[in-house]
Formats: C-alpha cells, structure tokens, sequence
C-alpha cells in the first residue's frame, strides 16, 4: 500500500519538434522537414482530392507560437479576389497565400502537426476548389481578432 505512483494517464505532454519532425516525414511522402534552433519547417504537396491540383504547401511551426501554413505557386488561382477566402496574407506577385485553418482553442502543442494541421490544409484546398467553382465558402469557420494566433500549452 505504501508506495504507490498515480499517473495521470489523461495529462497531455508537449509534442517536442524532433518528433513533429518523424510525424511529418512518415505521414507524407516526397515531404521535406528541417528544424533550425526552435523551428520547424515542413515543405510538401498537397492534394485534396483525386482530380484536384497538387498544391505546394510551407508549414512553419515554432513552440508557443501558431503554426503558419502557406500554399504558393502558379497552381493558385484568383488570389487578387477581393473576397479571397480563408487567409492572413495574400503575396500575389510570389503568388502565396497564408491560410487560415482553426479556431485558437483547436490547436495546441500537445498535439502532432501531422494529424491537425496538415489535414486542415488538404480540408481548405477542398473548400478553395468549390470556391473556385461556386463563388462561395463552404467550409466554414471565422477568424480570429488580431493578436490572437499565440497558442496556449494545456496543462
């Protein structure tokens, strides 16, 4: 009876870059992942559906602070749309977006790139696609008032 640990087995851990770096590499083929001081850089395409385009994908990502994904390339269409859908920041001479994927409260750094992030990305292409075709955003979502992209650790 006397010396008995409880664990917590419900108490998330950070996910520490190196192994965000494996989750990534083994997730996606043909991906590239480097990690320089306390940063992680991802490069990869991506393609929502069978017929869709594959689309070049930059994923950054630095503890404490939101990832950032941008999808650039010739493959992008109508980024000087007034009504562009989804993003932070439009470059339309690099012809590169930033997307914007999630809530504040859906991310943390608890969790792997490679089974959020990455997903939402393939998600918005779907949605940019039907955007493309309809005119409209079916996918939802709001972003968030500005200062907001930090992210929290759970505790």
């Amino acid at each position: 009876m006397g010396n008995k640990k409880i664990y917590n087995y419900n108490k998330q851990k950070l996910v520490p870059l190196v192994q965000q770096q494996m989750a990534l590499l083994s997730s996606y083929e043909g991906a590239t992942c480097k990690i320089t001081k306390s940063a992680l850089c991802w490069s990869g395409k991506l393609k929502p559906t069978p017929l869709s385009k594959e689309y070049q994908a930059i994923l950054t990502y630095t503890l404490r602070e939101a990832p950032k994904v941008w999808i650039i390339g010739n493959e992008l269409e109508k980024l000087d749309a007034p009504d562009f859908p989804h993003n932070y920041k439009i470059d339309v001479e690099k012809k590169m977006v930033q997307i914007c994927l999630y809530r504040r409260q859906e991310f943390n750094v608890c969790k792997y790139l490679s089974q959020t992030i990455v997903p939402w990305a393939i998600e918005w292409l779907y949605f940019y696609e039907l955007w493309l075709v309809t005119g409209e955003w079916h996918g939802g979502g709001e972003h968030p008032a500005a200062g907001e992209e930090k992210i929290e650790i759970a505790e």
